[in-house]
């Protein structure tokens, strides 16, 4: 009588063994390998045990004191305006306005009469005035060339006379709707723009054609992948970058996973149809999962350091100003209804308490007449938020998706900008969680950096990089170092629709991995910051590896 042979296991691409593996399962348990066949997840468990995976072709990886994660995603970011601040005039860090005309100065003599300086990432907040600028003197260094800098945050730009006057702003434009035009003593333009005042410019600085557009996105997620991105949600694309996303995807050359919004910020209350618009741009997840449009995203209020940010009351350094929304509260309400219609979800800007507030009516209003359990609409930052607003963010299920560094970006100014008892209700990460709301975790990139261990360090500590103020900025709204990494994992994968199939390593899931060369869940918090990417892998392939890793 023959012994019947044992089932044989099939060999294993990808082996990741001798470190430790953080799951990120319901119990956030711990192993010490994973296989990987086929780009899909089909063991976890003991080193011992995974040896029988091992077969002549098999690549392993020994990550010796090592931690596997589940591949971290940014659940809100620019991936195209990183793209930009890549190739154009970086003002970052800048710490007097001087400096910065300077830079331009310096910009002027190598381009041509009538070329455009576009750049980005100045922070009045870092100059001894910490004012707003005034033009002047970019207007005598470059009479010729149109200059727009955008402000760190994205909401407020800097510009000279010559883009004033191509754009046809001057003293007897009004403000728009959802925008402000700073100005002079004389009513002339003082050359800061906010919002919806940006867009005027924008709109006459000559586009990127489709080549150069798609060879600095690339780019862009080269580099974001460099940072253990596996991938990230796109917060806003047009029609024509879709179709641009699509052909990447057919032509493999997407390396990272894009959940993207769509936006159409550029028309505030959209005139045209809107089932019929969210219909023909909304994209299914196919098999890949590498790129969806199952979003919508609306831009309210503005930012806090900018001062657009929606509250119910004055800011306490600018005592006539109580911030602005770019879209109305109705607008929302009637995008919400057309997504529910759509199969769309909604993520939308909201900042100040006032911003929050009217989102969620707005949102509930449109829930009551269309009711729908796992709608997972979202509001983007929530970044200052009342308790009975916490209560109803709950009632309603809507995700907050917050970006950790910019509470510890923002923390220096938040008081003497709104106060102290305002800043109470901002960032309030702890409110949330206890009251068991996930967090979806992000950077808003390239406002911030796009590294995610900066937002697990921000998360963990609310410090500075220095470690700054000691024990933390308001500490008791700290998270756990689980909850952080869950917040760019598990979280951003729920907040995508996507937990099935990504944000926890478990068989049957996709092998996406940030492999660090230490265990941060053993660190201290303060030597989170030391952790190195050695690899990024998404599909069981190695699309990042640090040199000698």
């Amino acid at each position: 009588m023959q012994t019947p042979k044992k089932a044989s296991t099939r060999k294993a691409d990808l082996l990741i063994q001798g470190g430790t593996v953080a799951t990120v399962d319901k119990d956030f348990s711990i192993k010490e390998a994973v296989a990987i066949i086929n780009g899909k997840i089909v063991y976890t468990g003991s080193c011992e045990n995974a040896q029988k995976y091992i077969g002549p072709r098999t690549q392993i990886i020994n990550i010796e004191e090592g931690l596997v994660l589940p591949g971290l995603v940014d659940a809100h970011a620019h991936m195209n305006s990183y793209s930009q601040a890549l190739t154009s005039l970086n003002i970052t860090g800048l710490d007097s306005y001087e400096e910065l005309v300077q830079k331009v100065e310096q910009c002027v003599t190598t381009l041509n009469p009538g070329e455009w300086i576009i750049g980005g990432r100045w922070d009045q907040n870092r100059w001894p005035t910490k004012e707003f600028p005034v033009n002047d003197d970019l207007n005598d260094i470059s009479p010729n060339n149109p200059v727009y800098l955008k402000r760190v945050d994205g909401n407020a730009a800097l510009v000279n006379l010559k883009a004033l006057e191509i754009a046809g702003i001057n003293k007897d434009t009004p403000n728009p709707v959802g925008g402000f035009i700073h100005r002079k003593s004389n009513g002339e333009p003082s050359g800061v723009v906010l919002n919806r005042a940006m867009d005027i410019i924008e709109a006459k600085i000559p586009p990127d054609s489709e080549e150069q557009y798609e060879t600095k996105l690339l780019n862009a997620i080269e580099q974001a992948a460099s940072f253990g991105l596996t991938g990230w949600h796109e917060a806003g694309v047009v029609p024509w970058e879709i179709s641009i996303y699509k052909k990447l995807v057919e032509q493999k050359k997407l390396k990272l996973r894009c959940y993207a919004m769509l936006g159409d910020e550029r028309n505030p209350e959209y005139k045209g149809d809107l089932h019929e618009y969210f219909s023909e741009n909304r994209l299914e997840d196919d098999d890949s999962y590498m790129f969806s449009v199952k979003s919508v995203k609306l831009f309210f209020d503005g930012a806090l350091g900018s001062r657009g940010a929606a509250f119910y009351q004055p800011y306490e350094d600018d005592r006539l100003n109580t911030g602005l929304l770019r879209i109305s509260p109705e607008y929302i309400e009637k995008v919400a209804r057309a997504a529910l219609d759509t199969g769309m979800q909604v993520g939308t800007h909201a900042i100040g308490i006032r911003g929050n507030r009217l989102c969620l009516e707005a949102y509930e209003k449109a829930l009551k007449e269309q009711p729908k359990k796992d709608h997972r609409f979202r509001v983007e930052h929530a970044q200052f938020v009342e308790s009975q607003d916490v209560d109803k963010f709950i009632e309603l299920g809507i995700l907050p998706c917050m970006q950790p560094t910019h509470c510890t970006s923002d923390m220096s100014f938040v008081e003497s900008r709104i106060g102290s008892e305002r800043a109470k209700c901002g960032y309030i990460w702890r409110t949330f969680l206890d009251k068991g709301a996930i967090i979806p975790c992000g950077s808003d990139f390239p406002v911030e950096s796009p590294n995610p261990i900066l937002g697990i360090f921000a998360a963990v500590t609310r410090t500075n990089l220095e470690g700054n103020p000691s024990g933390g900025w308001y500490p008791e709204q700290r998270m756990s170092i689980q909850e952080a990494i869950r917040g760019f994992t598990i979280w951003a994968a729920i907040a995508s629709f996507r937990e099935k199939v990504l944000g926890s390593i478990e068989v049957g899931k996709f092998a996406d991995f940030t492999i660090l060369d230490r265990n941060i869940l053993e660190l201290q918090p303060k030597e989170i910051l030391e952790a190195k990417v050695l690899y990024t892998i998404v599909n069981g392939r190695i699309i990042y590896q640090t040199i000698n890793s």
